[in-house]
């Protein structure tokens, strides 16, 4: 084999396992059941705080 197709090889493995890496922590992040961290607003369960004046 010539170098160049061993870099192919190698370039395209690392792809497929950075595609494969994205692929599974989205759909852990989608499907999971946790709440996101405090602040970031996606929790829409709380209610607002009215102010006290």
């Amino acid at each position: 084999m010539d170098s160049i197709t061993i870099q192919y090889i190698v370039i395209s493995a690392l792809f497929v396992a950075a595609v494969f890496f994205l692929i599974r922590r989205t759909r852990k992040s989608i499907k999971g059941k946790q709440t996101c961290s405090k602040g970031c607003g996606c929790d829409f369960s709380e209610q607002p705080k009215k102010a006290t004046y």
